[in-house]
């Protein structure tokens, strides 16, 4: 009689991991190589500008971080602000140039949903009791009103921040405007702090 094979025997998997393209699966065996090494020499400014190129593919530089914001909407029918389910980091970022201009725009990355917030920056930026007020065009031609809110904690890394970044979006906005008019073209390098 020929004897019978067990099937657990015919199905043994293989140990040796089988290679992916995704970063994730990257071996965690030993603590020492958590990342493969083409990560382990990128900074966080570099991830984030990779993450944002993702989104927006013509972004060369982010120009300021804020950890936390929410995003509202005006809603002129109501003349009342409405949460848009937009939280996450804020990035204010540059793009690159179209026909010569200067472009900037915010974009706030969703951590509570698919749906992210890009605006690109015009000149008519306000910043009032803590809110940042962005007026944008949809694709409809109807003006939008945005509210920023920039999570900030007194004696904590964040301190500041709101008013930082507003300034920043102001700039950055009267930036792209003066192109427009036909003033200087400048570029910026890596994060800065505040805009003159």
């Amino acid at each position: 009689m020929a004897s019978r094979r067990s099937r657990s025997h015919q199905f043994q998997t293989s140990t040796v991991p089988q290679p992916s393209d995704y970063e994730s699966d990257w071996p965690l065996a030993d603590p020492t190589d958590m990342l493969p090494p083409r990560l382990m020499q990128r900074s966080n400014p570099e991830l984030n500008l990779s993450v944002l190129q993702r989104h927006l593919p013509s972004t060369t530089s982010i120009v300021s971080v804020a950890h936390y914001a929410v995003v509202y909407a005006f809603s002129p029918s109501a003349q009342h602000w409405e949460k848009s389910g937009i939280e996450g980091t804020l990035f204010v970022c540059q793009q690159s140039p179209a026909a010569n201009l200067e472009r900037y725009s915010v974009v706030v990355l969703n951590r509570k949903g698919l749906n992210d917030f890009i605006c690109p920056l015009s000149g008519d930026i306000d910043f009032e009791n803590g809110y940042i007020i962005l007026r944008s065009t949809d694709r409809n031609g109807e003006d939008d009103i945005w509210g920023l809110w920039v999570f900030e904690e007194e004696a904590s890394s964040t301190a500041g921040s709101r008013e930082m970044n507003a300034k920043t979006i102001q700039a950055c906005a009267s930036r792209s405007a003066n192109s427009a008019s036909g003033q200087a073209f400048h570029t910026f390098s890596g994060y800065v702090d505040v805009l003159a």
